[in-house]
């Protein structure tokens, strides 16, 4: 079920096969970002909380699903994986100006769970969203900070949620959420997915897509102005970026696939299918934007 982030290197970071989840070999550790818990109590009271400005659900009562459809994503990786420790790399909550209380109810439960999974640690990096959250946090034996820098097979790791401006110049990857990045395929679907953005020195910024839900976030596109994060905007190299998306295949099949490549696509897409308990999954990698969007408007 785990796929390498970045094929034939040796990073130790993987991609979890049918969730927005990242797996770190060496520690153990599942992250996850953009969790918005608490949204639909925002929604059903008119509170909106778009740094995009286009518009959103006020006053709309939609079902409290994210809670639960994030524990039944987090089941398999959980009974699969060895996990020691869980990074919510921002997001945690959606409401910025106060603890609604689907929120603090919703947070508890989710510590509780992974708990009970035995998972040891659980870290929340601070969110632009996660305001009034901390004393919940500190009394349920959470750690809530501003950013994680690691070391995983050599390389200097960064998670931080990315609504603030950093130094990266020590750092070889960075792993961020915020944008909730989508593929919009044929002008109707949208794929979560993340994005590779290559930066100076041959470095790498890790784009993260949404846990939660009701969240597709930002189409991807070449256009810096579009994105929320001043690390796009100002740093990465939009036009060489490599975008991960995948499609789920329904129960896994008799034959096996793991890897698909031909001499006349390796330069621009590569197709790897994974089962993840009784599913089996396509992760699709466009090797840049223009061949994702021309496959995609076909």
């Amino acid at each position: 079920m785990l796929r390498p982030l970045v094929p034939g290197t040796d990073t130790g970071i993987y991609v979890v096969a049918g969730t927005p989840f990242l797996y770190l070999e060496d520690s153990f550790t599942l992250v996850m970002a953009d969790l918005h818990l608490g949204f639909e109590e925002a929604a059903s009271r008119g509170l909106v909380y778009s740094l995009r400005k286009t518009g959103g659900y006020p006053a709309v009562f939609i079902p409290r699903i994210q809670l639960r459809k994030t524990v039944n994503m987090l089941k398999g990786p959980l009974n699969a994986l060895k996990v020691k420790r869980v990074i919510i790399n921002g997001d945690l909550k959606h409401a910025f100006d106060r603890l609604l209380r689907q929120e603090r109810e919703e947070v508890t439960e989710l510590v509780k769970f992974l708990r009970e999974n035995n998972v040891e640690e659980i870290v929340v990096v601070r969110g632009n969203h996660d305001n009034f959250v901390k004393p919940i946090l500190l009394k349920l034996g959470v750690d809530f900070v501003n950013g994680i820098s690691t070391v995983t097979r050599g390389k200097r790791v960064l998670f931080v949620h990315g609504h603030e401006n950093v130094d990266l110049s020590e750092q070889e990857i960075v792993v961020i959420g915020h944008e909730h990045p989508s593929l919009k395929c044929f002008d109707v679907y949208r794929f979560p997915c993340y994005m590779k953005i290559p930066l100076p020195g041959g470095r790498m910024l890790v784009v993260m897509p949404a846990t939660g839900p009701y969240h597709p976030g930002v189409v991807v596109t070449l256009t810096p102005s579009e994105y929320l994060s001043p690390l796009i905007r100002r740093q990465g190299s939009l036009k060489s970026m490599i975008i991960t998306t995948w499609i789920d295949l329904g129960e896994v099949s008799p034959r096996s696939v793991e890897y698909f490549e031909t001499p006349e696509l390796v330069e621009y897409i590569r197709v790897d299918r994974l089962t993840a308990g009784s599913r089996e999954y396509a992760i699709i990698e466009f090797r840049n934007y223009d061949v994702a969007q021309l496959l995609c408007r076909l």
